[in-house]
């Protein structure tokens, strides 16, 4: 499968301590690749470099073959799209206002009508068209994680008359949301996904990771010590060594994927 995306011996390091070390990753087309591990894990960082938004102290990314700093601002972002953990907004823009920032720059081109689209369409997936005129900074933590989201959705939207293939960046996109609005939001990936957008998420919640992922990266202190399919990496004896937790991993029969259950809970029902 072409890669659109790839990071060659990637490292970076703050005061002499390494956050990321070592990082070999092929990121394919029309698949959800889940990066998870414990906190410090150098999930986030490893994202923000693949992202562009932190420069690696030793190796590179490329898009596409092209090296990542030889890639003018609008065309990066045309190629790929963000969805932080958090962002604080000191303006009192309205949920639509801020969705629509999506479009600024590489929306350009696009009529007006064509953008009112877009932003809709965005907001609705996003399951946030009725915060549409609600100021932002007044929504909870789960209604302005689906406004973000709905900003990355027109971005990539904007760009995908411009660009071949495309990168969603999700950064622990689920931490506010409830158990409902994770499947939804995750469910919009995979319709993504579908139509060959590349999709790298850090999530936290292990079983949603199996259920959604196409390629499963396992990260602990900075490095990768897993990757494949969700049904091929998860074991207990990972999951002990890298969360620290005796949980067992099962497998749903439908599809094969894995899930876990704390060890007291799976031997009371088996």
């Amino acid at each position: 499968m072409p890669e659109c995306l790839r990071a060659d011996g990637l490292a970076y390091a703050v005061a002499g301590r390494h956050l990321v070390e070592d990082i070999d990753l092929t990121i394919e087309p029309g698949r959800i690749h889940a990066i998870v591990g414990p906190n410090g894990a150098g999930k986030s960082t490893l994202l923000r470099l693949l992202s562009g938004e932190l420069t690696p102290s030793r190796g590179g990314v490329r898009y596409g073959g092209e090296p990542i700093g030889a890639i003018p601002p609008w065309r990066l972002a045309v190629m790929r799209a963000v969805m932080p953990q958090a962002q604080r907004l000191a303006f009192p823009f309205s949920a639509a206002q801020l969705a629509r920032i999506g479009l600024d720059g590489i929306g350009r081109g696009l009529s007006r009508r064509a953008r009112d689209a877009i932003v809709d369409d965005s907001l609705r997936r996003a399951d946030a068209d009725h915060l549409a005129h609600q100021a932002y900074p007044t929504l909870s933590g789960g209604e302005q994680a689906r406004v973000q989201f709905a900003r990355a959705l027109c971005q990539l939207a904007a760009g995908r008359t411009l660009a071949m293939q495309q990168v969603l960046f999700l950064d622990e996109p689920t931490a506010s949301l409830d158990l409902r609005h994770q499947t939804a939001l995750l469910d919009v990936a995979a319709e993504l996904a579908a139509t060959g957008t590349a999709i790298v998420a850090i999530l936290h919640d292990l079983n949603l990771a199996a259920a959604y992922a196409d390629t499963l990266v396992v990260m602990q202190a900075g490095r990768i010590v897993a990757r494949g399919t969700p049904a091929t990496v998860m074991r207990d004896e990972l999951v002990a060594a890298v969360f620290g937790v005796p949980w067992r991993v099962g497998q749903v029969q439908e599809g094969g994927r894995p899930f876990i259950l704390p060890r007291k809970t799976a031997s009371a029902r088996s």
